[in-house]
């Protein structure tokens, strides 16, 4: 058994989930295995994280349409896979209104950098800062 996930582990289990959804992969057990990368969710984690891709898959046009807003000279399809999943992720986020826009966007950003380019974070951080005015 796995080290239990902190919120912002869970966090980047749900970035995960929301980049296979972008792949057109259906969240089997295998995608929350690989997903969870040998850590444990506790019902409260496991909770958020389920909390956060039912808010995604429900409201999935309507983000997406949020992000487009925001893009200056940029269309979804042009971005950046893990660009694009921590956008996601972060409007989802913002949607739910659970968690501060600041705390979402610095976790969105983090997970842009790890996962993404350079210049992955300060566009991540430009996109979800106008989304949340």
């Amino acid at each position: 058994m796995g080290q239990a996930l902190s919120r912002s582990e869970s966090r980047e289990v749900a970035f995960r989930l929301i980049f296979a959804l972008g792949q057109h992969t259906v969240l089997d057990g295998a995608a929350w295995e690989l997903a969870l990368d040998g850590k444990t969710a506790p019902a409260p984690e496991q909770q958020y994280i389920t909390q956060i891709l039912e808010k995604f898959t429900a409201e999935q046009n309507a983000i997406d349409e949020q992000i487009t807003v925001h893009l200056k000279k940029w269309t979804l399809d042009r971005l950046r896979q893990t660009d694009l999943a921590a956008l996601r992720l972060g409007a989802t986020e913002i949607r739910l209104g659970t968690v501060p826009a600041p705390v979402i966007i610095n976790e969105a950003v983090n997970l842009a950098k790890k996962y993404g380019e350079a210049q992955s974070g300060p566009f991540v951080n430009g996109v979800l800062a106008q989304l949340a005015e």
